[in-house]
């Protein structure tokens, strides 16, 4: 996401989004949130070289903490055909989120899919 840095700061001042920094301060990670018309998690991303740390999981911990039960929390991330994208998929499955219908390609071409997860 190009400036994703300055879009990460002006969405933590507003209270939608959330990060993990490494001791000095770069950015490991981060989601975006909407809680309006849908609770819904709208970005999430981790540094590559972060990855398999437990920042992901961080994140969307943290995330699910500020949408109260009962609600459905949605999430769009990469289809099935997208290996890239396994390793978002196994995350938010491991949370309960549960794949549902596809969405239209993504910029870069690749499928897309809406993850729902039911919090009671």
């Amino acid at each position: 996401m190009p400036d994703f840095e300055s879009t990460l700061r002006r969405n933590i001042s507003r209270g939608t989004a959330l990060c993990v920094r490494d001791a000095g301060g770069q950015v490991l990670g981060g989601v975006l949130l909407r809680a309006a018309p849908h609770t819904q998690i709208t970005w999430l991303a981790v540094r590559a070289s972060a990855r398999r740390r437990g920042v992901g999981r961080a994140l969307l911990a943290g995330a699910l903490r500020r949408y109260l039960p009962p609600c459905e929390v949605l999430a769009d991330t990469f289809g099935a055909d997208n290996i890239e994208g396994y390793p978002a998929r196994r995350l938010y499955e491991s949370f309960g989120f549960v794949p549902c219908e596809y969405l239209p390609d993504g910029p870069e071409g690749g499928s897309r899919q809406r993850f729902r997860l039911r919090c009671r």
